[in-house]
């Protein structure tokens, strides 16, 4: 990475990114290529030590090659509106950010 992020930068581009998944500007493949690389600025390589994942995985996940299980689900929830979404690991996070959306379920359009 050519420049180091403060904390309130990783954080602003997190929120930025997120927003745009959620507002379906970004597949589910290219959020985490974003974030790969405009908050950590990591390679496929370095992130895939990071993350404990084959690069071929990653690959994968980031070229929006179908996830069947992550498919399957979404299929199950369409019905009510709603597909699979990302939650903070920390409470933390999850008070620090007022976005309903991120605190359940996405709605499907």
């Amino acid at each position: 990475m050519n420049k180091t992020l403060s904390p309130l930068e990783r954080e602003a581009i997190m929120l930025t990114l997120r927003q745009q998944f959620i507002q379906e500007e970004l597949t589910q493949g290219e959020l985490p290529k974003l974030l790969r690389k405009k908050v950590l600025g990591f390679s496929q390589q370095r992130y895939v030590l990071l993350a404990g994942i084959s690069r071929r995985t990653l690959s994968d996940i980031e070229q929006d090659k179908g996830n069947t299980i992550l498919t399957t689900l979404n299929r199950a929830f369409k019905p009510f509106g709603l597909r699979t979404g990302l939650l903070p690991r920390q409470p933390a996070a999850s008070a620090a950010n007022p976005d309903p959306a991120m605190h359940c379920a996405r709605r499907a359009p």
